[in-house]
């Protein structure tokens, strides 16, 4: 992970990391290259750029561009940048730079750990407050992910399986029976009672834990299926 990482994001900068395919990155620009302006707003810092796309964009019509000053291998350039809209906001392409020095990409993996581990906790909570199988992905959704990775480098790659093992992570801890989890939970029982359950007991307990796996996996398959394909 801490190859992978490219460091730290650099939110005081103005220099960029260029999305692949996106608006910027088709108008020619690079990675590191700098936003000096955008509309009439100046850009200094990350949160300049944000706050500047989002006042040009305010009243955008379809397909209407908005300037976009950048400097750009030594050159500055104004370019005509028609923003995408993704989850109801406009977007240029862009996303903060990195410091990628050893030290900042062993800060960088240890917080992308730390934030994923955040995320997936959170998601358990809203699951267990508000359950939907909506909120889960299986097989089907793990492959649309993992073709999205692909598309993007061999190192986006990387983070997904490494999200990826997080995730399991966390999960083989939830107190399912069949599951590590399960097992602590079991073993503080038994500490509680100053005794061991029944064989038998912790056999019946184990087989329902199973049964619940098994129906989580056909119902998350089946409505992963009927999201990707229906």
């Amino acid at each position: 992970m801490i190859f992978v990482r490219g460091g730290v994001q650099d939110f005081s900068s103005n220099h960029v990391r260029v999305t692949p395919n996106g608006a910027v990155a088709k108008l020619g620009l690079r990675n590191n290259d700098q936003i000096l302006q955008i509309g009439k707003s100046k850009v200094h810092n990350w949160n300049d750029l944000t706050n500047a796309v989002a006042k040009s964009t305010s009243n955008l019509k379809k397909k209407e561009a908005i300037p976009v000053k950048a400097k750009t291998q030594g050159n500055v350039k104004t370019l005509k940048v028609i923003p995408k809209k993704v989850n109801g906001n406009y977007v240029i392409g862009v996303m903060p730079s990195m410091k990628a020095g050893f030290g900042d990409k062993i800060v960088g993996a240890f917080k992308m750990s730390w934030d994923g581990a955040f995320v997936i906790l959170n998601g358990l909570k809203g699951l267990i407050l508000q359950p939907s199988l909506n909120k889960l992905g299986g097989p089907v959704a793990i492959y649309q992910l993992s073709n999205t990775a692909a598309r993007e480098g061999f190192a986006r790659v990387l983070e997904l399986m490494a999200m990826l093992s997080i995730n399991l992570g966390i999960f083989n801890l939830m107190p399912i029976p069949v599951l590590d989890g399960g097992k602590i939970l079991i073993n503080f029982i038994e500490v509680i009672r100053k005794k061991p359950l029944k064989q038998e007991t912790e056999t019946y307990i184990t087989l329902a834990g199973v049964l619940i796996m098994v129906a989580l996996m056909i119902a998350v398959t089946w409505n992963d299926i009927m999201r990707a394909f229906f």
